[in-house]
């Protein structure tokens, strides 16, 4: 085993933590099939919000004007940019060539609600090449429920062929965590193992919220599991008493008919 030199020990600390790579995230693009619904889940933590960005494409969109566009909505949805959920950036002349070659109208709608309890945004139009976003959707960070913080959002498109849709989402929490941080001190203040620590407490807070979902989601589990149980159990019940029932009934009429054939 080689021996460790303890002077040697905060400069290996710093090495692995500047080797954890906190991941900003980066736009999904999916694409929806005419006159159907694509829907995914989007989870949040208890007393945490989220903003929704949305950019629908046509399906024979060019390679150029779609990359051009997934690297806009980053940046719309990157807190640290100027373009932070507001919109995109000034057209180039090459890609607004291109974006001559479509219509900037489309039938694509997006529906967002919140399991069991409400609809957030209901079959709200989306425009191609040009970002939609739905700020807040979680306005309820009060008290707690199994169900609170789980949401279905779900893309309808209408017309004659497929569409591509870019999609972000992005937590409060995250964003005015950073934002609170660049207020109080600068970047360059910072030595780089306090930053490393910072971006590691992220990391571990983005993980806690991740167990704590699964922790949700497994009481709503053995909820739903134990309803069925329930339900079960008292049919098992009533199939008895209806057994009970009906072999007393024959077992009555049985006797009665042996009787009057004066067999018993």
């Amino acid at each position: 085993m080689f021996p460790i030199n303890l002077s040697t020990l905060p400069l290996l600390v710093l090495f692995l933590l500047r080797n954890i790579e906190i991941s900003s995230g980066y736009p999904i693009l999916f694409e929806a099939v005419k006159n159907n619904n694509v829907c995914m889940d989007l989870n949040i933590p208890d007393g945490d919000d989220a903003n929704l960005v949305f950019l629908p494409l046509p399906e024979d969109v060019e390679t150029e004007l779609e990359d051009w566009f997934v690297t806009e909505l980053s940046e719309m949805t990157r807190p640290t940019s100027i373009q932070f959920l507001k919109d995109l950036s000034k057209i180039p002349p090459h890609i607004g060539a291109l974006l001559k070659n479509h219509k900037p109208r489309s039938k694509v709608s997006v529906h967002v609600e919140e399991e069991e309890t409400k609809t957030l945004a209901r079959n709200q139009a989306l425009t191609y090449f040009r970002p939609t976003i739905i700020k807040d959707i979680s306005k309820t960070g009060k008290g707690w429920d199994v169900t609170r913080g789980n949401y279905r959002i779900c893309v309808n498109a209408k017309g004659s062929g497929d569409v591509r849709v870019i999609f972000d989402s992005i937590k409060v929490s995250e964003y005015q965590a950073k934002m609170e941080r660049k207020h109080v001190v600068k970047k360059e203040h910072l030595t780089p193992l306090e930053k490393a620590f910072d971006d590691s407490s992220a990391m571990a807070k983005s993980i806690l919220d991740e167990m704590h979902y699964m922790e949700k989601r497994e009481i709503r589990m053995k909820k739903t599991a134990d309803a069925t149980n329930g339900r079960i159990k008292w049919f098992s019940y009533f199939s008895i008493v209806v057994l009970v029932g009906v072999t007393y009934f024959q077992m009555t009429h049985l006797k009665g008919y042996f009787r009057k054939k004066k067999i018993l």
